[in-house]
């Protein structure tokens, strides 16, 4: 299922850019086994007033255990990568037998929140096998600034509530 979730009232800000990536995922025979957006998670970030208050942007991408570029001896269950407004960074997870993520996902320093999708493709192709993640940081995605807006539009308008 390489789709993002249904809104039933609009498209999320991020959509776009998770879109981008996933299309490209997908031409690189690298298509997530589900894919989705929601801004239904509390914002783990905040250490202000809001903690416990704030929503945040997510998008999850997950290759089960019988996708075909998962080395299942590196990733018996598969792999999450997640996107998560406003942390800087990708992260991404091990997924345990019941779905469940192994443990707590780690930050990947070289994808920045609006790295390239073709940078993501790299990445998640060393996940996927169990290799050593390129090194470097990968480049900005341009085409993000209106995307960007859009994210920053919608957090001023969940902190203001």
């Amino acid at each position: 299922m390489n789709q993002l979730t249904d809104h039933t009232t609009s498209a999320l800000p991020h959509d776009p850019y998770i879109t981008a990536v996933t299309d490209v995922l997908t031409a690189a025979g690298l298509a997530p086994t589900e894919c989705w957006t929601e801004d239904t998670e509390l914002d783990r970030y905040r250490t202000d007033g809001l903690a416990g208050l704030a929503a945040m942007l997510t998008a999850v991408l997950e290759w089960d255990g019988g996708h075909p570029a998962v080395d299942t001896g590196a990733a018996p269950y598969g792999v999450v990568l997640v996107w998560e407004h406003p942390a800087e960074q990708w992260m991404w997870a091990r997924r345990e037998g019941d779905g469940r993520l192994e443990r707590e996902p780690e930050f990947l320093p070289k994808l920045g929140r609006w790295s390239d999708p073709a940078a993501v493709v790299a990445v998640v192709r060393a996940l996927l096998a169990g290799e050593p993640v390129p090194e470097g940081y990968a480049p900005y995605w341009h085409e993000a600034d209106g995307v960007r807006r859009a994210v920053d539009a919608w957090a001023a308008a969940e902190t203001s509530q």
